[in-house]
């Protein structure tokens, strides 16, 4: 260690004075550089550990500036996008009235290529690279994704002279799952699930004209189709995907109320909700839970108001949906203690 020398209040050891200014570029009174110093003065730090040391704190504190930056030009390009698209929302919503047909499909047409086009070109950008900053632009290209494919069923509506909902919903959910299937992200899959309600919704309008209590059926089948993606691994984020699934299968079985057929709203609910907290203990996700909670405080009192013809009061119905809640609720902290219980340990019994 280099002997200890006064300079006036300056540093004690010139050696490690020179390798703080080669390293952090900053003064004598930097609080990095006097700790190290300290260190070195106390024994704890050897002169030529110095520079190593230097090197990792130069370098954390470099990195830690770089993940905010990227942070802060997350954010500011999401902000620019949503003016951009409440701008564009604006102007065309003020002059849509006025606009032909050819001009609104034009319109539409160079808003969708320009947001598939900038998603494009960010995603390929960031397919080559790794780190933080790739992720971002991941997750910017997967939203302007999701944006376009929302632009593109509105396009394909435009020009629709039939079966408006299911052509816009078609071709917005072809470009959202080509979307996703390039940028995996949440974003894109609640486009893709937003734009499958849509062309399922007008499928149902064509196959079902006048509607009726059947129709729930294609919600309930869409959401198991979308749970069944989700546990094949095809979906990611998965939790995301089975809660999606589920809502859209309760969704289904809350329509046959739509039609006065009451008997089948509850039960088909209270099965689905039974479903979401038996597949509980397979997949320990918590929106399953919350999806049959939710379903058996739905079902269990509009059973009861069938049951008793309406005769039950409003309160009662509101306390008999509190106890429901909170028995499910049990439910669901026992199944969750079941499933923890069962989960494999390791050999420190973690």
């Amino acid at each position: 260690m280099p002997p200890r020398r006064s300079h006036g209040g300056r540093c004690l050891f010139p050696l490690v004075d020179a390798h703080m200014c080669d390293y952090f570029g900053m003064n004598e009174a930097d609080p990095v550089r006097q700790a190290l110093l300290r260190l070195v003065a106390s024994g704890e730090l050897r002169a030529e550990q110095v520079e190593p040391v230097a090197l990792a704190v130069r370098d954390a504190l470099r990195a830690r500036d770089v993940v905010n930056r990227v942070r802060w030009s997350e954010i500011v390009a999401y902000l620019g996008g949503a003016l951009v698209l409440a701008g564009a929302v604006a102007f065309v919503g003020l002059s849509w009235s006025l606009m032909t047909q050819p001009v609104r499909a034009a319109v539409l047409a160079v808003i969708t290529l320009s947001l598939l086009g900038a998603a494009a070109g960010l995603g390929r950008a960031a397919r080559p690279a790794a780190g933080r900053t790739a992720a971002v632009q991941r997750r910017v290209a997967a939203t302007l994704a999701a944006l376009g494919a929302g632009t593109a069923a509105f396009f394909a509506g435009v020009l629709a002279d039939r079966h408006e909902a299911l052509v816009a919903g078609t071709a917005g959910l072809a470009v959202a799952i080509a979307g996703y299937a390039l940028l995996p992200a949440a974003i894109g899959l609640l486009a893709c699930g937003t734009l499958a309600l849509v062309a399922l919704t007008g499928l149902l309008e064509v196959v079902v004209p006048g509607g009726g209590a059947g129709a729930g059926a294609g919600y309930i089948l869409l959401g198991g189709l979308i749970v069944g993606a989700a546990l094949a691994g095809w979906l990611v984020p998965r939790p995301l995907a089975l809660g999606m699934g589920a809502a859209t299968a309760l969704f289904g079985g809350q329509w046959p109320f739509l039609w006065e057929e009451r008997a089948w709203g509850y039960s088909v609910t209270a099965v689905i909700a039974l479903a979401c907290l038996a597949l509980y203990t397979r997949e320990r996700t918590w929106v399953l839970i919350v999806a049959g909670v939710a379903g058996l405080t739905l079902a269990i009192p509009e059973a009861v108001w069938d049951w008793t013809g309406g005769a039950v009061g409003g309160a009662v119905i509101l306390v008999l949906a509190g106890v429901v809640l909170l028995a499910s609720s049990g439910l669901g902290v026992l199944l969750h203690r079941r499933a923890v219980e069962g989960t494999p340990r390791d050999a420190e019994g973690r």
